[in-house]
């Protein structure tokens, strides 16, 4: 069978160069284009370009050409169809509706000016596609198409951003800055603040442990029984701890105080007061304060 087919061609091509030479009528110009669209379908279907291959195929698939290349023609032409990708362009335009406007463009060839409702056959591979619509930028897209893949989808939307919208042709000024709005909010505490009640803490603790360590000698010294004759020394042990404690009684206080008015008062725009720590000793205690504009 395949024999047969082969001297069938064969006689063909023959036919076709005899006919080119002698100068025979123009039926054997449809036999020799038969013949050529035969060869050129089997090449291009071979090479992914499907496109091409069905243009030959439909040629040497008609009626006037041998029964052998007809019958492999229509056959090789239902592979083709088969195997042809084909992608569906579904476009939006400005106004966010769906629209056909768009120009289409496939590896630097104009395939529509104009959307349908049909979908686009593209041979396998790799493809540029440049959607265009009127007034707005063009959109550059990288296809893949394999072998057989129908109807695939691609979006794209020429939509205005909400930054790009319009804006409105009367607008109202807004209202300037208040130098004063500022004005009320809680301004933070100044680091002085958080100084000053740090040192007052401290004070506290020392007034404690002078204070007991005071208690503590005394309690020694009574234990002992040397009351009413004690060393001078012991005794003014007991009297310095707890003068120490006054003092820092006094200065735990008037920090914490300072500390707590700093925190708590509003800022002032005037420059910042002087204020200064007092600390006095005396011969039955001790004082300590803060002084400064209030």
């Amino acid at each position: 069978m395949i024999g047969r087919r082969r001297v069938e061609l064969w006689t063909l091509l023959v036919a076709a160069l005899v006919a080119t030479i002698c100068g025979a009528p123009p039926a054997f110009a449809g036999k020799k284009e038969c013949a050529a669209a035969y060869v050129q379908a089997q090449e291009l279907k071979q090479s992914g370009a499907f496109k091409k291959a069905r243009e030959q195929l439909l040629v040497c698939a008609k009626d006037e050409c041998m029964a052998a290349v007809k019958k492999d023609c229509v056959a090789w032409l239902d592979e083709v169809n088969a195997s042809l990708p084909s992608i569906v362009i579904e476009a939006k335009g400005p106004d966010g509706k769906e629209t056909f406007d768009v120009k289409v463009t496939i590896d630097g060839e104009v395939v529509g000016e104009k959307l349908d409702v049909k979908a686009i056959e593209v041979d396998p591979g790799t493809h540029k596609i440049v959607l265009e619509y009127a007034g707005q930028p063009a959109v550059e897209q990288e296809l893949i198409l394999r072998q057989g893949q129908k109807n695939k989808t691609v979006e794209v939307s020429f939509e205005k951003k909400k930054s790009e919208k319009a804006a409105p042709l009367v607008t109202e000024p807004e209202p300037a800055p208040d130098a004063d709005a500022g004005a009320t909010d809680k301004p933070k505490p100044p680091v002085l603040a958080y100084v000053l009640g740090g040192v007052g803490v401290v004070a506290l603790a020392g007034t404690a442990y002078f204070w007991l360590g005071a208690e503590s000698k005394k309690k020694d010294l009574e234990d002992s029984g040397c009351s009413p004759n004690c060393a001078e020394g012991d005794v003014d042990s007991i009297k310095d701890k707890r003068l120490f404690g006054d003092v820092a009684l006094g200065v735990g206080v008037a920090c914490l105080g300072a500390a707590t008015w700093l925190y708590l008062s509003p800022k002032k725009s005037a420059p910042k007061p002087a204020a200064g720590l007092d600390l006095r000793v005396g011969p039955h205690g001790a004082f300590a304060g803060y002084a400064g504009r209030f």
